[in-house]
């Protein structure tokens, strides 16, 4: 049962010094509340004896897991005993785990590191449990090799030669922040077995997380066997073949081959037993009632249309979705009594999102439904059919949790939201007395690049660098203190559209994960993004130790354009940047950075960090366009917070948007992008250039115009030259140039006008939804 957190002050009073920074030694992530030095340190040996409760089975499966870690890491094989006696004295080389009822949290724990013992109390043995994730990062970085799967054969375990396994001496004090912490993986759009699932779940639990979110039904795949209804794990568990590339390529190739997968009900089995012993709770999601296509595919009568379907075969949102027939819901309990009945936890996601309305609209059952129920539109008739199935899940003892469309049309009873839109259906439902788990695109989808896209593996679209995922806060500032507690927490999520396998699912979360870690277990004033990277930099060697395939985007350079200067920076301000200007990759010997570079042509800059004469991570390329509105400052109506081209002044840094990502777009919803640009003094202009990109199924519409203006003293304005759109007729993706001449202008001010295109249409997805409008680089030449 989750449980909301009031101040953890109230509860550790000693919590009033939490500023004082960490020792040196001491790199921990996520950080904890209170980090205190002592004099020694505590020597791991082959005789170190680990105490536990005796009778109390969690206790000791904690005390076995520490067992499991230093064996596989050391070598040692210690032995564990339960205690009856009240505890008084600790034995020397002893590693005690008591309860402690005096403490306010149940995930909370005092960690207490000496020369002669390391005493662990807590008031649960989840506590237990995450004082031996925060003992893990005080040992050696190689204490971390995780174990390799029973199935897989070892040739012995290979370790360093003359490590000291001991921890410095500190007594740490710690609790989440919040409740609930979670991380997401769709398994629906591609299928990963159940010994990676596992490493899933075992590197999360390093980090603190209780949460994992399994996505297990898609329109790709339906991917856990219900035994009522074989021909899910026949027909629905498979498509004839996928996507190759990126969704936007053209023309659209496909790999011809069958795939296929799921999950019996005993491999589920096994790994909510296998999450439970490392205290992760695990949140199936069924979809209902759109992203159906697989299900469908097996079973057409649960469609409003006549069929046949097929699993998608690419990635999208599609309008055959479950009809709200008693048929349908009579599936739906079936399925529901199956899956609840594998899944212990108090929650089940249903999603609820991406549900086009366009065949209930044309369906003369749901017509009649609709003036039966006394529902006045389609939104309405989806919040019946998610009424419906809160009601299948209330008599089965589980709590809904949907994404946050589930709160159009009228918010189930007690249903939580999921909200990933931003942070308004969060909002929405916390002022309405339901909870809520933040997860917004801008800051926890860790499908998106997160670095250059030049250098990076195809993604999905957008930009989410590891900084910008730590600067996340969960709590919105438009709640009261009473509606915030509504806020369980937060969670990212991983949609895998483009990542085949477990190699670059890990790639993609870690180490952008680490950074959720911390937003959702430290409290808010122990965050400090400086010393995240510090602590982040010996991180690395325990993922490498645990065969995690982080990104080394980390060591990434970026790059910012500004008064005829670029300007490139590191997270690690001490990194080495090495850089060229003539096109070719730099090497150990190209030419250091030491300050801004001056350009005044068009320019390719290629950058790397190097550590002595290694690459540490991707070479940034940025190609410069130098024009006369280059560099220079602007002034918006609105100031995009979201897409905002890469820069403060995007749509003067001198880089086009690129079609692999957003990132270079400047981008508002239903409101004009308009910069005032100022060049200074009076400037003599014939042309002005832009791109707009269009994405319908991403809600992403072409503008109605564009327009330039000229003015000298920026208030009074005149047209300089406008082309006129027929942006309902471009549908689909594409980027289009457009090309103003104006006539020999020669203006201080130039003020640039795309006109938004207004709202969604109806039968489009997210119809109803202001349109994204996306620009890039206004050229002036």
């Amino acid at each position: 049962m989750l449980t909301r957190i009031l101040a953890l002050l109230v509860f550790y009073p000693f919590l009033t010094n939490c500023q004082t920074p960490a020792p040196s030694n001491i790199q921990i992530i996520p950080q904890p509340q209170s980090i205190k030095p002592q004099t020694g340190s505590f020597a791991l040996s082959a005789d170190t004896r680990v105490y536990y409760p005796d009778g109390q089975n969690d206790w000791q499966l904690v005390a076995q897991s520490w067992i499991t870690l230093v064996q596989s890491g050391t070598g040692f094989n210690l032995v564990s005993q339960g205690i009856k006696e009240k505890f008084t004295k600790p034995r020397t080389n002893s590693i005690y785990l008591l309860p402690d009822e005096t403490l306010q949290q149940d995930e909370g724990y005092i960690l207490d590191i000496k020369p002669a013992a390391i005493i662990v109390r807590a008031k649960t043995a989840a506590g237990a449990f995450y004082a031996i994730q925060t003992l893990r990062q005080l040992f050696p970085a190689e204490i971390n090799k995780r174990p390799l799967p029973a199935k897989t054969k070892s040739k012995g375990a290979v370790r360093p030669e003359g490590l000291k396994w001991s921890a410095p001496g500190c007594l740490i004090q710690d609790a989440p922040r919040f409740p609930y912490r979670g991380l997401h993986l769709d398994v629906g759009r591609h299928f990963f077995p159940v010994d990676f699932i596992k490493k899933y779940i075992d590197i999360l639990a390093v980090h603190k997380l209780n949460t994992f979110h399994w996505h297990l039904t898609e329109d790709q795949g339906w991917r856990i066997e219900i035994k009522k209804y074989p021909k899910l794990q026949t027909i629905a568990a498979c498509r004839k073949e996928t996507l190759v590339g990126h969704y936007s390529d053209r023309p659209i190739k496909y790999d011809g081959k069958k795939y296929c997968g799921f999950y019996t009900q005993e491999e589920v089995k096994d790994v909510v037993e296998y999450a439970r012993q490392r205290f992760v709770t695990i949140i199936p999601e069924i979809e209902m009632p759109g992203h159906a296509l697989a299900a469908l595919s097996a079973y057409p009568e649960l469609g409003c249309g006549k069929g046949p379907y097929e699993a998608a075969t690419k990635w999208g949102v599609f309008d055959d979705v479950f009809c709200p027939t008693e048929t349908t819901f009579q599936f739906l309990d079936d399925v529901l009594e199956e899956v609840c009945a594998l899944f212990p936890g108090t929650y089940f996601h249903i999603g609820g999102d991406e549900c086009p309305k366009r065949s209930w609209e044309q369906s003369e059952f749901c017509q009649q439904l609709m003036k039966k129920e006394g529902l006045k539109d389609e939104h309405e008739l989806q919040s019946y059919f998610i009424r419906r199935a809160e009601a299948m899940l209330s008599k089965r003892g589980k709590k809904l949790i949907g994404w946050d469309e589930i709160l159009e049309g009228g918010l189930a009873p007690s249903a939580t939201v999921m909200s990933w839109r931003g942070i308004e259906g969060g909002i929405a439902a916390a002022k309405a007395g339901h909870d809520a788990i933040m997860t917004p695109t801008g800051f926890c989808y860790l499908d998106y690049y997160q670095s250059d896209p030049v250098s990076e593996p195809v993604a999905i679209g957008g930009l989410l660098p590891l900084e910008k995922v730590y600067s996340y806060e969960p709590v919105p500032t438009e709640l009261t203190a009473e509606e915030a507690k509504h806020i369980l927490g937060t969670q990212a999520n991983l949609w895998t559209e483009y990542i085949p396998d477990g190699a670059k699912v890990e790639y993609m979360v870690y180490p952008r994960a680490c950074a959720i870690a911390e937003v959702a277990w430290s409290a808010k004033e122990r965050k400090n993004w400086k010393d995240f990277t510090k602590r982040l930099k010996t991180h690395f060697t325990r993922m490498d130790a645990l065969g995690v395939n982080y990104a080394k985007s980390y060591f990434d350079v970026t790059a910012s354009f500004s008064k005829g200067k670029v300007t490139l920076t590191t997270l690690d301000p001490g990194m080495r940047i090495k850089y060229t200007t003539n096109g070719k990759d730099p090497s150990p010997k190209a030419k250091m950075y030491a300050a801004p570079v001056s350009i005044s042509e068009n320019t390719t800059i290629k950058a790397a960090v190097f550590q002595e004469d290694k690459q540490m991570g991707n070479v940034r390329t940025v190609e410069y366009l130098v024009h006369k509105a280059s560099g220079k400052s602007y002034k918006m109506t609105k100031t995009p917070d979201k897409y905002t081209g890469g820069d403060q002044f995007g749509l003067t840094n001198g880089v086009t948007g690129a079609i692999k990502t957003w990132g270079n777009w400047v981008g508002l919803v239903n409101t004009d992008i308009d910069p005032l640009i100022d060049f200074g003094t009076a400037t003599a202009f014939d042309r002005v250039t832009t791109h707009f990109m269009y994405n319908t199924p991403s809600q992403v519409y072409a503008p109605r115009s564009i327009e330039v203006l000229g003015s000298n003293d920026g208030k009074t304005f005149t047209s300089l030259a406008k082309q006129d759109i027929d942006a309902d007729k471009l549908i689909g993706f594409a980027i289009e140039t457009v090309k103003l001449d104006t006539k020999k202008a020669k203006y201080r001010y130039l003020k640039f006008v795309a006109k938004a295109f207004g709202v969604v249409p109806k039968g489009a997805n997210g119809e109803g939804n202001g349109a994204w409008l996306f620009v890039d680089e206004v050229i002036v030449e």
